[in-house]
């Protein structure tokens, strides 16, 4: 009975322990990193949400922030730590004509960027942030990960730079 018992905690702890290790984590200054596909569920959430296409995303208080490109509207959509849940959205604001136009330079989506760059992460790719810029004319999406790499994404093309 014992030895049954202990068996029991032990494949407990390890089935914790599994758990814990892939799930999104909230640092002390409530921003959140968690992995690429948490990062791409939070994406695909928001987009559907708005009804648009993501250009920018960021955490804040434990949460994603993700900016969709609607019409002529930039649309925040707060997204949970997991990317599940679209949690609230504000259309305040009208998209910058910096961020339209790179954005429709693009044939490489956020989320296709948050994939890239993760494969050339060393270790676990944990997304910190990532955004739309232009670099000598042409899309570049630029991916920050925990640990304080960046890796850039060609908008155009999908290639490492």
């Amino acid at each position: 009975m014992a030895s049954t018992r202990s068996f029991a905690v032990a494949l407990f702890a390890a089935a914790t322990l599994a758990l814990t290790s892939c799930a999104p984590s909230v640092s002390g200054d409530g921003d959140l990193t968690a992995t690429d596909q948490d990062a791409v569920r939070a994406i695909t959430t928001a987009e559907a949400d708005a009804g648009g296409r993501a250009f920018e995303l960021d955490t804040d208080d434990g949460q994603w922030q993700v900016h969709v490109a609607v019409g002529d509207r930039e649309v925040e959509v707060r997204v949970s730590a997991d990317g599940s849940r679209a949690e609230s959205s504000d259309d305040s604001d009208d998209i910058d004509a910096d961020d339209a136009a790179a954005l429709a330079a693009t044939t490489t989506t956020l989320a296709d960027a948050i994939r890239i760059a993760a494969t050339h992460a060393s270790g676990g790719a944990r997304i910190d942030e990532a955004t739309l810029e232009q670099d000598g004319g042409s899309p570049v999406w630029t991916v920050d990960l925990a640990g304080g790499s960046t890796v850039r994404v060609s908008g155009i093309d999908g290639s490492v730079r």
